[in-house]
């Protein structure tokens, strides 16, 4: 991989940390939420464990004894999906680490990242956004070290701003950014055990009105459990300063609504149009719920695996849909997708109910846990 720059990373994590959860650690700990969850950490390409050592050292020497780590170690093979790591212990202690755990495993596991491929990326894909704002959220597919220079170059082509505060420094800014899944689930996982009743992503969105500076505009993700439409239109009415919604499905499901959805004739790739993921079918259908809600002036954020191809492809929808409802498609992206590296990925899968003694399922619909024998406890 390209030369690591000398960085206390366990000095200054918070730097190389999405933005996103640095706010879901101040929510949470205003509302004292703080339940016993389970992390599950994998890769979609098979391959040889590399980073996994490194990344076990620093979640110890910035959780301390908080929690439990089990992990295959460096040199073992591993399978599609297969999980290299799970964490235990309280969300407020795992979730800001997140972004450079993960960072050091995809750089690990990626070969070389190539600057001047990144450059000639980052350069198309703001070309084939025709002048849609592009935010730069990649850090946790890269090494920590490679994110300050990645994001200047993300700058230098014409993107509004980046997810981590490190990265921000080219803009002379701070990171930008709002919710991620974990925050969702953390709120999900209180309600359960409280016997709460509700929607966990309308009483997440309070909390991030209540509690985030009023000058961060209120864009909420939505598509936790697969609910895309109605978790929208509930927000939008429980949350009156609410100001777009991100909408981040994932490859395991289909978007609320866009199985069968009538769309207009568009020359765009398949696997763009319809499927798993984010598709044009469904943000098309989520679009089109808001605008016929009354919801035509909430932004919305789309991010998911943009490169150009996709961008384009998104684009012509985009003029189709301003045609037929007066209203853009979308008004922001959000990309990593300005290289090719072996990204990992961490989500919540389980928590533990206090009350009740006992772990229970709780993620992401699409992504549940993945039982495993060969993982090691690290003591």
């Amino acid at each position: 991989m390209t030369q690591r720059k000398n960085i206390n990373i366990a000095r200054d994590y918070l730097d190389f940390t999405d933005k996103y959860f640095q706010r879901t650690r101040q929510i949470l700990e205003e509302e004292g939420i703080n339940p016993i969850v389970r992390y599950q950490l994998f890769v979609r390409k098979p391959g040889i464990v590399k980073g996994v050592d490194e990344a076990v050292d620093f979640i110890k020497s910035v959780a301390g004894n908080k929690g439990k780590i089990y992990a295959l170690r460096d040199g073992n093979s591993y399978d599609s999906c297969e999980p290299l790591i799970k964490l235990e212990g309280r969300v407020q202690d795992f979730v800001n680490p997140e972004t450079a755990y993960l960072g050091i495993i995809s750089g690990a596991l990626t070969e070389n990242i190539n600057m001047v491929d990144v450059r000639e990326k980052a350069r198309d894909i703001f070309n084939a956004a025709q002048g849609k704002p592009v935010l730069y959220m990649g850090a946790r597919h890269f090494d920590y070290s490679l994110d300050e220079e990645i994001a200047k170059i993300c700058q230098e082509e014409g993107f509004i701003g980046c997810s981590t505060d490190i990265g921000a420094k080219a803009w002379n800014a701070k990171g930008l950014g709002t919710t991620p899944h974990a925050l969702i689930v953390s709120y999900a996982a209180y309600m359960d055990e409280n016997g709460i009743k509700g929607n966990a992503t309308v009483e997440a969105a309070k909390g991030f009105d209540k509690y985030i500076e009023k000058d961060v505009a209120r864009i909420m993700l939505i598509d936790t459990f697969n609910r895309e439409i109605t978790d929208s239109i509930e927000t939008a009415k429980a949350v009156p300063s609410l100001k777009g919604v991100r909408i981040d499905t994932c490859g395991e499901n289909y978007t609320q609504g866009s199985v069968g959805l009538k769309l207009p004739e568009l020359d765009v790739p398949e696997k763009y149009l319809r499927g798993k993921g984010v598709t044009i079918a469904g943000v098309w259908g989520l679009r089109k719920a808001l605008v016929e809600n009354g919801f035509g002036n909430l932004g919305q954020v789309v991010s998911s695996g943009f490169n150009a191809e996709k961008t384009k492809a998104f684009l012509k929808a985009d003029k189709a849909f301003q045609d037929m409802y007066g209203f853009p498609l979308f008004t922001l992206f959000g990309t990593g997708s300005i290289a090719n590296p072996t990204m990992a990925t961490a989500d919540i899968v389980a928590y533990f109910n206090e009350k009740q003694g006992k772990w229970k399922e709780m993620h992401k619909v699409g992504r549940p846990e993945i039982q495993t024998s060969r993982l090691e406890e690290i003591k």
